[in-house]
């Protein structure tokens, strides 16, 4: 029997490193209904190193607190605890993302491309009234985290891909599949489920580039607007050319899409301002990796 690549590559997560042993556990929290605040308080002083580097970011100007916050538990106060834990992720995953190199991937650019598409999902949930605003910030950050894995576990051949997309001008998740590799969006996908991501991030992970059609049979009913954000606001900061994802393509304007979050075309260029204005008090998270990268 021939052996399938995809399986190969997929079958080596389990020697990825794990995310911190306190966003696990928190992670775990989380998916229980009767967990409380305090728990996840307690957890995360576990942790001093992470906790002060989600308290940066909390005090940064993108969150505005007046007057700062020094503890964990008045930034849960101000944010909540979903917000708070999924920040914790973010630094987690942009942490992981430094150690081993980028495998083809310019990992500060690959960063303000999640970064960009982080804020505008944001801007998109607000300007539409999203009932899950708060939560597209994590899964815009993270929706690209496979493409991280895939320079770790095939960095030749995954470097192979990122040159092909660009040089042929097609999109990665081609030229992943023809160097024989999952694509970004299977391998972050199986990623977030051993990480015991919440569903929100898992769904934004592992649908972002499917069909409409597959993310309403696939994904909870509730989470479909969330993924049409998440798809709309990659799209954007691909045609604004924010950041670099892996390849140069420029995708055209999805109208459809676009009805879909009840957005007009002339609502687009007014997005792209707050983008500008949203993204330079973001750059707080690009600080996080360090002068090294």
């Amino acid at each position: 029997m021939s052996r399938d690549p995809i399986m190969e590559t997929l079958s080596t997560l389990r020697d990825l490193p794990t995310l911190p042993t306190v966003a696990v556990e928190i992670a775990a929290l989380l998916d229980d209904p009767g967990s409380t605040s305090k728990q996840i308080m307690e957890l995360m002083k576990t942790d001093q190193v992470l906790t002060s580097k989600v308290l940066r970011l909390v005090n940064s100007a993108y969150y505005g607190i007046p007057g700062g916050v020094t503890t964990v538990d008045r930034a849960i106060s101000f944010l909540g605890y979903n917000t708070i834990f999924q920040l914790l992720i973010g630094v987690s995953v942009i942490e992981f993302s430094r150690v081993g190199g980028g495998g083809g991937l310019d990992i500060r650019e690959f960063w303000k491309h999640s970064l960009g598409v982080a804020v505008t999902g944001e801007i998109i949930a607000d300007r539409i009234g999203f009932a899950l605003a708060k939560e597209t910030f994590a899964a815009g950050l993270l929706h690209d985290i496979g493409k991280v894995a895939l320079a770790k576990l095939a960095k030749e051949r995954f470097g192979q891909a990122v040159d092909a997309a660009k040089s042929r001008g097609v999109e990665l998740w081609r030229a992943e599949r023809e160097q024989g590799l999952p694509t970004h969006d299977q391998v972050g996908s199986r990623l977030a489920e051993l990480w015991r991501f919440p569903q929100n991030l898992r769904a934004a992970i592992g649908l972002h580039h499917k069909s409409h059609e597959l993310r309403i049979q696939t994904a909870p009913r509730p989470l479909v607007p969330l993924l049409d954000i998440v798809v709309l606001a990659n799209l954007l900061c691909r045609r604004f050319e924010i950041g670099d994802g892996g390849d140069s393509v420029i995708p055209e304007l999805d109208r459809p899409l676009l009805a879909r979050l009840g957005l007009l075309e002339s609502d687009v260029s007014q997005v792209r301002g707050e983008i500008a204005r949203k993204t330079e008090k973001s750059k707080v998270f690009l600080d996080l990796l360090g002068d090294d990268v």
